[in-house]
């Protein structure tokens, strides 16, 4: 994060924090004000941490096509997708957004992942032309819930923002800078990403503020990524899962040829072996499950939470949690062990906001 962008966070009350891959936006005071105001028309959230991996080549396509989970080759300038990395056990290393461009692809890993997935794919390089480069050089910026597309339509002069596509992408000019606008996981209803060059990044927040769009922080956005159902790494993107498991429908072709991971990935669709999958709980009180919980149905194990938070809505604690099949019908009881205490909770169809 560049030092005039911090200066202007920090005048509007940032609480910030550092970690290994970078600084980070905590809050800026209240993340429930913050998460709730998402709901409501839209918010701006710095996202520094997020990896960006370019990667370029003659061969850089049929490399990622045969490591990653996704169709790749398909792509088309301004075309992206969700593709994930997987293990040879058919385990999840992370979820990418991979944007295609004329002659490269841009990959947006998981918070705090770029040097992992640059260094995974690196090691599958040998006699290809591919490389590959972190490429920090933009900030970045998330704009969340349903006023995200008309503010960044009225300010960019572009239109039907809302139609693309997860992962596709368009350029924009706004105050003379290049700007590239990404379709992003919809957290409270809608989201984007925005890339900024580092020397208008700070007069692009301002301008996306002065339009509406109110500060958020990674507190916050982790409350929208809960009630959203969207998995994070970490939580329900681990080695501890296949991808069937978190819900990474839309990120597996079931009609490309081979990847890594893709025999365990195919067996388990094609033989119904999927054990468990994620489903949403509603807790009963004010105490939120630890991570890690195990979840019980008439007293008999079904799952555990993978993660949790309060709702952007009304507070009260939501969580993910990974449930054997079949899962209990909608809205049936369950029970949450969280470090001895046992809580009550109801089951819920994702995201919550449905």
């Amino acid at each position: 994060m560049n030092t005039v962008l911090h200066e202007t966070l920090s005048k509007q009350g940032a609480v910030f924090a550092s970690h290994p891959s970078g600084t980070s936006v905590e809050s800026f005071g209240d993340p429930a004000r913050e998460a709730a105001a998402a709901l409501a028309g839209c918010v701006i959230a710095p996202r520094s941490l997020p990896g960006r991996v370019v990667v370029r080549g003659k061969d850089h396509r049929d490399l990622l096509q045969r490591i990653s989970t996704n169709e790749i080759n398909a792509l088309k300038t301004g075309d992206g997708c969700l593709t994930a990395f997987l293990d040879p056990r058919g385990r999840i290393i992370d979820l990418v957004q991979a944007l295609a461009e004329e002659d490269s692809l841009l990959l947006i890993t998981s918070a705090g992942n770029g040097k992992r997935i640059h260094d995974w794919i690196d090691s599958f390089i040998f006699r290809e032309e591919v490389t590959l480069e972190e490429s920090p050089d933009h900030e970045l910026f998330g704009i969340f819930g349903p006023g995200a597309g008309p503010i960044l339509e009225r300010l960019t002069g572009l239109s039907r923002l809302e139609d693309l596509k997860t992962a596709w992408h368009r350029e924009a000019l706004l105050n003379q800078s290049k700007l590239r606008i990404v379709r992003t996981f919809s957290l409270a209803g809608s989201g984007f990403l925005v890339f900024a060059p580092q020397g208008s990044a700070a007069a692009l927040w301002e301008s996306l503020v002065g339009a509406g769009a109110i500060p958020a922080g990674d507190q916050a956005v982790e409350r929208l990524r809960v009630e959203a159902g969207v998995p994070g790494l970490g939580h329900e993107l681990s080695e501890d899962f296949n991808p069937w498991e978190a819900g990474l429908d839309q990120a597996i072709s079931l009609t490309k040829g081979c990847y890594t991971g893709q025999e365990v990935v195919a067996r388990l669709n094609t033989y119904k072996k999927v054990q468990r999958r994620l489903a949403g709980l509603a807790i009963d009180g004010q105490e939120i499950p630890g991570v890690g919980s195990r979840v019980f149905q008439a007293l008999r194990p079904t799952g555990q939470v993978t993660s949790s938070a309060p709702s952007p809505r009304d507070g009260k604690p939501i969580a993910l949690a990974l449930l054997t099949l079949p899962h209990p019908p909608l809205g049936a009881r369950v029970e949450v062990d969280s470090g001895g205490t046992r809580l009550t909770a109801r089951t819920r169809a994702l995201p919550f906001l449905r």
